[in-house]
């Protein structure tokens, strides 16, 4: 493989007998979690689901559009300019802000990231849930975290729910 292509993923077609063998081949969650590790993972996203929908009210109602489109059903920044009415560079303003005069000003997710780092400072050093919760998005809101560390988090987070049963 060049260069070029390392980090990408592309199509790749599978034979019939490819296909056989993959059925016997350990699955993602079959065999590295029990069922009931998979329902306090499951449940450990749905609360941090609703915890994150909470943050959508420091939002702008245009902004709060943008971002319900484009995060949570997953459209592209051209998709939701269209749904909207609006150009691709309003809606990647509304999502990213944009410089003025030298500085990053505005953006749904620099809102976001500030409200949610400003809860999880509020309620560093509490025991329940929602506070643990705001701990693991602050930890995740850092810009040096790795996809791993993430799995790590949402994992032990998940752990300790089990814990509490």
């Amino acid at each position: 493989m060049n260069d070029e292509c390392k980090g990408y993923w592309w199509e790749t077609y599978l034979t019939m007998e490819e296909w056989g063998r993959l059925s016997a081949t350990p699955q993602i969650w079959s065999n590295s979690a029990s069922p009931a590790e998979i329902d306090d993972r499951l449940q450990t996203e749905h609360e941090m689901g609703l915890v994150a929908v909470d943050f959508l009210l420091v939002l702008t109602p245009r902004q709060r559009q943008v971002v319900e489109l484009y995060c949570l059903e997953g459209r592209t920044q051209e998709e939701v300019a269209d749904a909207l009415g609006i150009s691709q560079q309003t809606v990647s303003q509304h999502l990213m802000g944009k410089l003025r005069d030298g500085h990053h000003v505005g953006g749904a997710f620099r809102k976001l990231r500030k409200a949610i780092l400003k809860a999880a400072k509020a309620r560093a050093g509490q025991k329940n849930r929602r506070a643990r919760i705001l701990s693991v998005f602050g930890e995740l809101l850092d810009s040096s975290v790795t996809r791993r560390r993430a799995c790590e988090l949402i994992n032990r987070l998940a752990r300790e729910s089990r814990r509490k049963k």
